[in-house]
């Protein structure tokens, strides 16, 4: 009787670990700099990435229409992975587009592609928080 009783608290506790530890979560971090908001999502589902996506947000109303249309028909999917060198391989189904005086460049990002360095950095919500906010991210977890 005494192991039942041991065995049932035993399977209640590594529930309660197991589903405690398996908590979804969200990091959001955003930079703002000279008109330009960059923003990473990242999935949580414990402390394994789920999901990420960015997001690029350049203001661009201090620029004249022909500056807009040159703006238009650059390719700043591969300028932004160009410069983002921990996830240029990760970057899936990127799109821009202009609309109201502002560039916008979103992406997906495969996790399985991330750099392996950064993906290490980013081993729970709390540790990919650190990284990207010694970045200069502002980072809070939902």
């Amino acid at each position: 009787m005494r192991s039942k009783i041991l065995l049932g608290i035993g399977i209640a506790f590594l529930l309660v670990v197991t589903v405690g530890c398996s908590k979804d979560s969200k990091l959001v971090c955003t930079q703002k700099t000279s008109g330009v908001d960059i923003v990473f999502n990242i999935g949580f589902k414990g402390n394994t990435i789920e999901d990420m996506d960015f997001s690029y947000d350049m203001d661009l109303s201090n620029y004249s229409d022909l500056q807009i249309s040159a703006i238009e028909k650059q390719d700043f999917c591969s300028s932004v992975k160009s410069t983002m060198s921990q996830y240029k391989d990760a970057f899936t189904d990127c799109k821009q587009s202009v609309d109201n005086k502002h560039l916008k460049v979103k992406s997906t990002l495969e996790v399985d592609k991330i750099a392996k360095n950064m993906l290490q950095k980013m081993s729970s919500p709390k540790a990919a928080k650190k990284a990207l906010e010694a970045g200069g991210y502002s980072c809070t977890i939902k």
